[in-house]
């Protein structure tokens, strides 16, 4: 029992000492020294936590800045033929070569309800704070052109019928300002004859359900596409008469209701997709076909146009060449483009919708391909409400026929916000580009 007596406790009282005064006192003194002894104890503990702490925090900074740069690559890991580098766009680096997004093929797809009808060569605007997705004119499963507009509620997944567009419309461009629609371009009709391109511009007034007329175009753009950025409308390329190639671009001013044309750009191009990316016109994709073979001329090209200083700038080729997808801008800086046609076995007859789905951070110059759209389609249309993606209707597989079939399918894209790694291979072939089926995807 004696080894069990601390020995800065008082002396043990007497067995026979009955004094209940003198017996709470010596209890009290046990306490107190007790107390201080716990307190001394978790004392030492939070030190010794607090100098932990300090020192992962240290080495966490210094391998952040190891993976950040990558200027000491070897030694960073224990195989020397793989690193890891976050926030860099750059494609080739001590030796090794860009092998792609850690969180390649991220997210999914989940359906919502169908459009009212099938629905393809469509536009879709979303509006926020409102959480609302206008969907705009397009063709139906008999090769007719709407004039149609729908508003989706993205919280209530509901479709309203609301004030119909002037004229038919389809494969014509359309961007939001200030809680305007504009619809630029296109064909009034589904005849490939020139009588069927429009030069009208078309503007919807959100907040009064109401639509007017603006000043027409100066060219017809066919199969165009269309952004707003810095407070003007932009349209770009597209099919003039007899479906030639175009690479012209024009500017609306809402102020002056004028249009206006800036420098043109480096790639003509139909069938190809726009967005107000970064304070800049960013187009992409579309079809090209000089020589008229009739191949499989779609195209992977990224440009931007900075309405500043005028001026082009060749941007990173998506991963997949393509047209007709939905194009769409995420929170953070993102593009991400979905579907899109191609060609099968080189044959302009043989016309297949893409699953594939792929994001372009901003920040770091790079495309990350993403979970596969379940749905493929082309002469789709997406936008974003609330931070949310969703694609709306389409085309489908189209062999040999002028009236390719059409679906009413929507879907929405969820994912969460992965921190941005990339690998960095040596002596691999794998990249974001590997093909991951043989089937066209």
């Amino acid at each position: 029992m004696n080894s069990m007596i601390n020995k800065d406790d008082p002396p043990p009282l007497p067995l026979d000492h009955r004094d209940p005064i003198v017996a709470i006192q010596f209890e009290l003194k046990r306490l107190r020294r007790s107390s201080v002894r716990l307190r001394r104890a978790l004392l030492g503990l939070s030190a010794a936590f607090l100098a932990l702490a300090v020192i992962v925090a240290a080495i966490a900074g210094l391998q952040g800045t190891k993976i950040s740069s990558l200027d000491d690559r070897q030694g960073l890991i224990s195989n020397p033929n793989v690193a890891f580098a976050s926030r860099t766009g750059r494609k080739n680096l001590n030796g090794l070569t860009y092998g792609g997004s850690l969180f390649r093929g991220s997210g999914f797809w989940a359906m919502k309800p169908r459009l009212p009808y099938n629905l393809a060569d469509h536009a879709a605007i979303g509006v926020d704070p409102d959480e609302l997705i206008f969907i705009i004119g397009g063709s139906l499963v008999d090769g007719n052109v709407t004039s149609d507009v729908w508003k989706y509620d993205t919280v209530f997944r509901n479709y309203t019928k609301v004030a119909p567009m002037p004229e038919p419309r389809y494969r014509f461009g359309a961007a939001l300002l200030d809680k305007k629609i504009y619809v630029v371009g296109g064909r009034n009709s589904s005849s490939p004859e020139n009588i069927a391109l429009v030069k009208s511009t078309l503007i919807y007034d959100i907040a009064k359900n109401e639509w007017s007329r603006g000043t027409d175009q100066i060219d017809f753009h066919g199969d165009t596409c269309a952004a707003s950025v810095n407070g003007k409308i932009y349209v770009a390329g597209g099919y003039g008469f007899d479906y030639n190639f175009l690479n012209s671009v024009e500017v609306y001013d809402p102020a002056k209701n004028q249009w206006s044309k800036v420098p043109n750009m480096p790639t003509p191009r139909g069938d190809l997709m726009c967005v107000s990316f970064m304070n800049e016109l960013y187009v992409l994709g579309g079809y090209y076909d000089p020589t008229n073979k009739g191949g499989n001329a779609f195209l992977a090209a990224m440009e931007s146009f900075n309405p500043t200083t005028g001026q082009w700038t060749k941007r990173p080729d998506m991963l997949t060449p393509r047209g007709d997808a939905a194009a769409l801008v995420l929170p953070g800086n993102k593009l991400m483009i979905v579907g899109g046609e191609g060609h099968y076995r080189e044959k302009d007859i043989f016309k297949y919708p893409k699953h594939v789905n792929e994001v372009f951070y901003g920040d770091d110059q790079t495309w990350v391909q993403k979970a596969m759209i379940p749905t493929p389609r082309f002469r789709t249309a997406g936008a974003v409400a609330g931070g949310v993606a969703f694609v709306f209707g389409g085309a489908d597989v189209c062999i040999a026929v002028d009236i390719c079939p059409v679906q009413n399918t929507t879907e929405t894209f969820l994912d969460v916000d992965h921190p941005r790694v990339y690998l960095y291979l040596k002596n691999e072939a794998y990249n974001d580009n590997s093909e991951s089926t043989t089937y066209p995807v």
